[in-house]
């Protein structure tokens, strides 16, 4: 009988999971921006063609709630900046001097797009819930790497 070693997580495995997660957490936003959003406006296109599978209509997602409006308006901007946080997490997991300076720099970067569109520099609606969105991917990558990284690869 072999001698099984139990599964012991390490760097390069949390470094992957991070990965999938970034690829979960961008495709999310990208599936709910192009499944419930209609893009017929954005700016993109008017560079860019658009795709024909996007040509069919929208799902229309009613944004009268509360809910309904943050899931359509604000949830991908959160998983992006998720995702974004989480490249940066996977590249520098162990180094949490430089994640933090990269990390920072990223949510600045994203905020000032945002804040950008106050002034009309940049084509979008300025939208403080998009920054609380960004504050909620921040939170919620750091409890996650708290808890359940930290003590393990660390």
């Amino acid at each position: 009988m072999e001698n099984v070693q139990p599964l012991v997580p390490t760097a390069k495995g949390f470094r992957l999971a991070y990965c999938l997660a970034t690829f979960v957490a961008f495709g999310g936003g990208v599936a709910i921006y192009a499944l419930f959003r209609n893009i017929d406006d954005m700016v993109l296109f008017r560079y860019v063609p658009k795709p024909s599978f996007l040509a069919t209509p929208h799902i229309q997602l009613g944004t009268d709630t509360p809910w309904g409006y943050l899931f359509v308006f604000n949830l991908p901007h959160g998983l992006w900046c998720l995702s974004g946080l989480l490249v940066i997490r996977a590249i520098w997991l162990a180094n949490t001097k430089w994640r933090a300076v990269y990390g920072g720099i990223f949510i600045t970067v994203a905020s000032s797009i945002e804040f950008s569109q106050l002034s009309e520099n940049l084509p979008g609606t300025f939208d403080v819930l998009d920054l609380a969105s960004y504050g909620m991917a921040a939170f919620s990558e750091s409890i996650v790497y708290n808890k359940f990284t930290k003590r393990r690869v660390l």
